[in-house]
């Protein structure tokens, strides 16, 4: 895929000029519904050859992880160091034991959906609705330490959400999420808000205004906390560009189509 062969990955970046790199791989390819599945993330690691990338799977619910306890290879996908496992709900312990059952079938990374707008995730209150209740997600990230999860678990979410899409509001969605016990090690942010209501999740992509400049401002609100930003690249010298300025950013839609 042109965009991914063309981007070099920095050592260092002038957030973190004086420190070691804090992502081994700052590019990564986004959460995608019907796309990101176990046959095409086993595509992305026969073009891509080494791990010099994270690919994250589309979401799957705890209930269903637990469901399939026994060939998540063929639900998830196969265990690699650079499979991000990108996991939904909103009930503490069935979070933490789907957790738990990934780290021990030999998953390295599992990644939380604060961000999906779909009705029927509203419905079952998880993604991008989290965001209103922060102390929720860290429950959840507290539970996990009870179930000995080692893992990295970081958080995937937007700007805001409908109305509450100020800078005060972001802030203390991270400041409740670094309160946990075990606070996310790298959030990574879809730079737009979300509209929960008229708007359908292609369009929650598209209508909603990127704000490049909100997500550079919290990550200069919390230079202890690695961040990768998402939304609407689509050309390398973006890329570059843009990790002078955050740790990561995360490719979506432009890396299927541009084959």
């Amino acid at each position: 895929m042109t965009i991914f062969r063309n981007c070099l990955i920095p050592t260092w970046s002038k957030r973190s000029m004086h420190t070691l790199k804090r992502l081994r791989r700052p590019i990564s390819v986004a959460p995608m519904v019907d796309i990101t599945t176990p046959q095409f993330l086993e595509l992305l690691h026969i073009i891509s050859g080494k791990d010099r990338y994270d690919y994250y799977t589309e979401m799957h619910h705890c209930q269903a992880i637990l469901h399939h306890a026994d060939h998540l290879d063929r639900f998830v996908g196969t265990p690699r160091s650079n499979i991000v496992v990108q996991l939904g709900g909103s009930d503490i312990e069935p979070m933490a034991q789907a957790t738990k059952l990934l780290q021990d079938y030999g998953y390295k990374h599992v990644n939380i959906n604060n961000g999906c707008p779909s009705p029927n995730v509203q419905h079952g209150s998880f993604g991008a609705v989290l965001m209103r209740t922060p102390e929720l997600v860290a429950d959840m990230l507290s539970a996990m330490v009870k179930h000995n999860v080692t893992i990295p678990v970081t958080v995937k979410c937007r700007t805001g959400v409908d109305y509450q899409d100020d800078f005060n509001f972001l802030t203390n969605y991270v400041n409740v999420l670094n309160q946990s016990e075990r606070p996310p090690p790298h959030l990574i942010v879809h730079a737009r808000k979300c509209i929960l209501k008229g708007l359908s999740p292609k369009q929650n992509r598209m209508i909603p205004p990127l704000n490049y400049e909100r997500v550079f401002e919290l990550s200069k609100a919390f230079p202890d906390l690695p961040m990768t930003i998402n939304g609407g690249f689509t050309e390398v010298d973006q890329i570059k560009n843009v990790l002078e300025k955050v740790d990561g950013c995360m490719i979506g839609r432009k890396g299927i189509s541009n084959a």
